[in-house]
């Protein structure tokens, strides 16, 4: 199946979902969250990778967080496309509070219990100054939502995001619990193709593929 020039169809809303590339700060394993960071140049060339093969593909809009990394990757792909492009504070990353800027080894030192709920996946629980998974997630399908019931059916969007709020939309997808929110990955610049549909389940064809993938791949 040729996904990338599948036609839009009136009772779907297809995703092209991205993670966006490779960040400044990559190499620090620091928690971001709602922290802007921008691409680095290998994010860059990452989200270029992807470009030509959506040359020819029938997009209706382009989505993204108000954050600059999904910016950037976004404007990457939609270059010379005369194709609106909305971002959405509602599809931000998750916010850390005073975790952003600390490394995981230094949240377990200074937050040990905390730390151990996150590890956890305690859906309740908020970093200090953050937002719970369960928060993040209503706020995330709420943005979903708006989306499909303004015209959203009908439509193939390409979107860029970021590891948590993808995680949301493929555990959606799938009609998975938060409990299994770290068993979704999400690298850098991978692709996922998501169908919602005005009735019956949405469907999860391609997940956390990287810029080297082909179509050709999915044959057989």
């Amino acid at each position: 199946m040729k996904y990338l020039n599948d036609l839009p169809h009136p009772d779907r809303a297809r995703f092209y979902l991205f993670r966006h590339g490779h960040l400044e700060n990559s190499e620090l394993h620091v928690i971001n969250g709602s922290t802007d960071v921008p691409l680095s140049g290998r994010g860059y060339s990452q989200m270029k990778a992807w470009k030509d093969r959506f040359r020819s593909s029938s997009l209706d809009g382009f989505l993204s967080s108000t954050l600059r990394r999904t910016l950037d990757g976004v404007r990457v792909l939609s270059e010379g496309r005369d194709i609106p492009l909305r971002s959405l504070s509602g599809f931000c990353e998750r916010s850390f509070g005073d975790w952003e800027g600390m490394t995981r080894n230094d949240i377990s030192r200074t937050d040990p219990a905390g730390y151990s709920k996150w590890l956890e996946i305690d859906p309740s629980f908020a970093p200090p100054g953050g937002e719970s998974l369960t928060t993040f997630r209503e706020r995330v399908l709420e943005t979903l939502s708006a989306i499909l019931e303004t015209g959203g059916f009908g439509k193939n969007f390409l979107m860029v995001g970021h590891s948590g709020v993808n995680r949301i939309l493929v555990l959606e997808a799938l009609g998975l619990s938060l409990t299994d929110y770290f068993r979704i990955s999400q690298d850098y610049a991978c692709l996922n193709i998501i169908d919602f549909f005005r009735s019956g389940p949405p469907v999860l064809h391609l997940l956390n593929a990287p810029p080297t993938w082909s179509e050709e791949q999915s044959d057989g």
